[in-house]
């Protein structure tokens, strides 16, 4: 388990701010609720992995289970949306990919060569941002 370490993350709000800034006026405040919504900062991660199945947890919240194989499955948001999911595993890294009909949403998760230090890389992208909005989230293990 994995805890977050807010003093080394980067802030959400000002990724988000940063990324609609440029939209019009009307929809910004709805696009900056909304994404900041479904882009929660998460306090623990929770990875584990067998032969056929990735897992990850976020919080207390269900886990994401997708296949170890990188095959797309589909997926469903705890707001009801439905994504496409798939996931990569090299020895030090996770990339998981949801895309939806609006966009995609990439979280890559490195394990730093200290071993006790997690970074999740996010990156959002959406036809109605300018740019992507990308942002990073480390997180740190109990050292015993």
């Amino acid at each position: 388990m994995y805890t977050i370490d807010a003093a080394a993350s980067d802030n959400i709000e000002t990724a988000i701010n940063n990324g609609t800034a440029d939209m019009n006026f009307a929809i910004r405040s709805l696009a900056r609720r909304l994404t900041a919504q479904t882009n929660p900062r998460y306090e623990r991660i929770q990875i584990s992995r067998n032969d056929t199945t990735i897992s990850v947890q976020f919080d207390a919240r269900k886990p994401i289970e997708m296949p170890a194989d990188g095959q797309s499955v589909p997926w469903v948001r705890e707001d009801g949306g439905k994504d496409d999911l798939s996931a990569q595993w090299t020895a030090t890294q996770l990339v998981m990919h949801f895309k939806s009909g609006d966009g995609e949403r990439v979280y890559t998760i490195v394990l730093q060569p200290d071993r006790v230090t997690l970074k999740l890389n996010v990156k959002l992208v959406s036809s109605h941002f300018s740019a992507p909005i990308n942002y990073v989230l480390a997180y740190r293990r109990p050292v015993s």
